[in-house]
């Protein structure tokens, strides 16, 4: 689905702010601290539900205020409206409609998929492994309900575990939570290597058409038998270990996921310019992962890009968007724009200048 209507009230620094946005290129611009990137929050919270910004939701409520609430229209395949209400209190009462009837947010993901490149999704490449298998749970559970009630499950037995773990159990007693978590952990692994693979294959041909070289994502597992029968084994070996450090070492949860560029890693190795071109590429592999598996195109949200790349890196990214993907761009002028060739003339183009408020 595109997004046809933003309302957002209190939300940061925009007391009533309405934006209407067009079907391809939609560029907010004005200077720094006129609330662009927060335009993007407010979409990606109608996407998924968080923000991109902070853990603390009450930080999104204008200052003063009490309660903020974001409106979003969306068009769908065969052109029929779906509207998406997020609503937030200082008391964290979060609400969350779909047409005006209360979801939760797990129900939002998929809906409306967006595509975010940001400064703060630089972590997926600096970050730890952490930090990227978030990410990547993130988005297998966008395009996969599936997999998301599978790593819910496995999340909440995994923590009964742990807890239990505190206790100093014998393994007569852990043994029950041993096969509920193998099960659990064999489903997740059994989805994760599929569509991790198909992510890979879409960040090498991004590579290859961007004409850079290597830039690969590789799931590392410390040979860990990803079967039930064979996990069950690994548990009661790690036993004592896990005893003393009263959590679970080995399952889904510890996988070690990296990105490497000419076989090196990224983290190590990476220049400050290669941290960035490298983040591009996965959020185009990304853009495709998500259309290829669901069907659905993607609203891609660019968060001054021309800030972060060069003329001729920016103008090639520019280059592999398709020509009917709904993309919003924030910048602080229009002559960039305009010199990458973007016509704002263009009926299907859109511009909204902001103003710093004083």
């Amino acid at each position: 689905m595109s997004i046809s209507l933003i309302k957002m009230t209190n939300f940061r620094n925009h007391t009533q702010t309405e934006m209407a946005f067009g079907p391809g290129v939609n560029v907010i611009w004005g200077e720094n601290g006129s609330g662009k990137t927060s335009i993007l929050e407010a979409i990606h919270l109608l996407s998924v539900g968080k923000s991109f910004k902070t853990n603390t939701t009450k930080e999104i409520i204008k200052d003063q205020k009490e309660t903020t609430r974001i409106k979003g229209v969306f068009k769908t395949k065969n052109n029929k409206e779906q509207i998406i209400t997020f609503g937030q209190t200082k008391s964290l009462k979060t609400k969350i409609k779909i047409n005006d009837v209360l979801v939760k947010r797990k129900e939002l993901l998929g809906k409306n998929p967006t595509v975010l490149l940001s400064p703060e999704e630089q972590g997926i490449t600096t970050g730890s492994p952490g930090e990227r298998r978030r990410y990547f749970d993130k988005l297998y559970s966008t395009v996969s309900s599936e997999y998301l009630n599978d790593l819910l499950i496995y999340t909440k037995t995994l923590k009964q575990r742990n807890s239990l773990l505190k206790t100093q159990p014998t393994e007569e007693t852990i043994n029950p939570w041993n096969i509920k978590l193998a099960e659990k952990a064999e489903k997740v692994w059994k989805t994760r290597y599929r569509f991790n693979n198909n992510f890979l294959q879409g960040l090498v041909n991004v590579s290859k058409a961007y004409n850079q070289t290597g830039v690969i994502v590789a799931l590392k597992k410390e040979d860990i038998q990803t079967q039930k029968e064979d996990l069950l084994l690994v548990f009661k070996k790690t036993l004592t270990k896990d005893i003393q450090t009263q959590r679970t070492t080995v399952g889904p949860h510890r996988d070690i996921l990296s990105f490497t560029l000419n076989n090196k890693p990224i983290k190590i190795y990476g220049s400050q310019g290669e941290h960035k071109i490298a983040l591009v590429l996965i959020k185009l592999a990304e853009y495709t992962f998500i259309k290829n598996e669901t069907g659905e195109t993607p609203t891609l949200l660019l968060d001054d890009l021309f800030a972060k790349l060069d003329f001729a890196r920016s103008d090639a990214v520019l280059a592999l968007l398709e020509k009917k993907t709904q993309t919003i761009i924030t910048n602080t002028d229009l002559v960039d724009i305009k010199k990458h060739g973007i016509n704002l003339e263009d009926t299907n183009n859109k511009n909204f200048h902001l103003m710093r408020a004083c």
